[in-house]
């Protein structure tokens, strides 16, 4: 949750960027007003106190608009914010543009660009793209975003630029006509200042094949699949699924929580985007995206709904719960999740192995979530992805409050023991979080035990929240 908490209601101040709007279909027109209203409805359950967005229709910008829910500055179409991992979707570009010059391929081996991957030649550029190459490469999606940031020096080396930067401005911005905010923190994968009027421009220079071309496109959107056949969230930079039998494209950024959050969203056989940034992290953080299932985000499917009606009615009673219980949760309600996750377990609907963010939910509140259900949600996500470190710790979460003291530490350990994983601060959290887990499972019963957790947990140096949580479990412990 943001600390900033904004109160009052205030309509939305909504503007056309004059400079770029183009006329919108009379459907696409009508759909405004609706769209606008689900997205004050959510930003003000949220308490996000400004969102910017931009419609792009067949490579125009059709529709722009400020929606503010709270005191403070406005956000407007033309604020700088950082884009978060937004940035993936420009590298992705990048990555295209010279493998259509032909300076590397996807199946390089990473290797070949960069020494520290000697001992694993088997990891190719295409696993880094698409979050596949932690683990044993290729079988299983990990969203890892300092693997994809190895993608920067990789194409800067392609390239043969001074820095990710300059190929970027030069191979992507200039040609698409883009005005550069400086962007000190960049990387392949996150931290590019840039703004709604801008990023506009990019997802209508994609709709119009002025990047790269449709091939190229379509490349970059094709899932990646398993070695097993199993179709996968990500393709080259950017997540792609099926929804209501059409190709949906997006990517999402999630900054500090009092900073920004944003989304792309493009609908390729529509020729139709959506540009949306918040100056808060809850526009993505909340919904579990990194998962891959933009269906958990109560902003996209607003957009459908709105805008594409026919994808948006694709869009489930049992995803828009999900997505109703992730908000409530975010936002301080945990008992009005509680009470639709329960209803939905009465139901005893079947479980997939995909059901991410119900998996997730049940990690958080299993304590007070029937466990039958549980059990069978935990089995089903467990068996179809035994390596995914997120669902390993979610995992150890439901069975630690399900009473199943010894499987809840076999998900922790085996957690711990990865192989092939990036050594970044992501990873010292999840061996953070798992030493948490495995003190809090033993706790009542070997105290001197869950000790030795917690201090293992505090020697990964680990800061913030993470680290108050163990100081106050070891406190507990004395």
């Amino acid at each position: 949750m943001s600390a900033l908490k904004w109160l009052g209601a205030i309509p939305a101040a909504c503007t056309l960027m004059a400079a770029q709007a183009a006329a919108a279909p009379p459907a696409l027109e009508k759909a405004r007003g609706t769209f606008e209203d689900s997205v004050r409805r959510a930003a003000t359950d949220l308490t996000i106190p400004g969102i910017a967005y931009a419609v792009v229709y067949d490579g125009r910008v059709i529709q722009s608009g400020e929606i503010k829910t709270g005191d403070g500055p406005a956000l407007t179409v033309t604020t700088p914010l950082r884009f978060a991992s937004v940035t993936k979707a420009f590298t992705a570009v990048l990555l295209m543009r010279a493998i259509e010059a032909k300076k590397l391929a996807l199946d390089d081996s990473v290797s070949k660009w960069l020494p520290e991957f000697r001992d694993r030649p088997g990891i190719l550029v295409r696993h880094l793209a698409a979050h596949v190459s932690e683990g044993i490469p290729g079988t299983e999606f990990v969203y890892g975003t300092q693997r994809y940031a190895k993608l920067g020096e990789i194409l800067r080396l392609a390239y043969g630029a001074e820095s990710f930067e300059t190929a970027l401005r030069r191979e992507v911005f200039e040609p698409a006509g883009l005005s550069w905010n400086d962007s000190p923190d960049l990387g392949a994968h996150a931290a590019l200042v840039s703004t709604v009027s801008e990023v506009a421009k990019f997802a209508g220079a994609l709709q119009s094949n002025r990047l790269i071309a449709k091939r190229s496109f379509d490349v970059m959107t094709t899932p990646f699949k398993s070695a097993a056949g199993n179709t996968l969230p990500a393709g080259v930079g950017f997540f792609s699924q099926q929804i209501g039998g059409e190709r949906v494209v997006w990517s999402f950024g999630q900054d500090d929580p009092d900073y920004s959050s944003a989304l792309l969203l493009s609908l390729p056989k529509r020729r139709l985007s959506l540009v949306m940034l918040a100056n808060t992290d809850e526009l993505s953080n909340p919904f579990r995206l990194l998962m891959g299932d933009v269906r958990t985000s109560p902003f996209a499917t607003a957009f459908l709904d709105s805008y594409a009606a026919e994808i948006g009615a694709a869009v489930g009673k049992r995803e828009r719960e999900t997505s109703a219980m992730l908000a409530a949760l975010a936002s301080g309600r945990a008992p009005d999740a509680i009470r639709s996750f329960s209803a939905l377990a009465e139901r005893n609907e079947p479980v997939s192995g995909d059901d991410f963010a119900l998996h997730f939910l049940a990690g958080a509140l299993a304590a007070e979530l029937p466990a039958a259900f549980c059990e069978k949600l935990d089995t089903a996500v467990m068996g179809a992805h035994p390596r995914n470190r997120w669902v390993l710790l979610m995992s150890g979460g439901i069975n630690s409050a399900l009473g199943k003291r010894e499987l809840a530490l076999s998900r922790y350990e085996t957690l711990l023991a990865l192989p092939n994983q990036e050594p970044d601060g992501l990873w010292k959290l999840f061996q953070a979080w798992s030493y948490t887990g495995s003190a809090v499972a033993v706790k009542d019963v070997d105290r001197a035990r869950a000790r030795q957790y917690v201090e293992k947990g505090l020697a990964t140096g680990v800061t913030g929240g993470t680290r108050n949580d163990l100081l106050r479990l070891r406190e507990s412990l004395e």
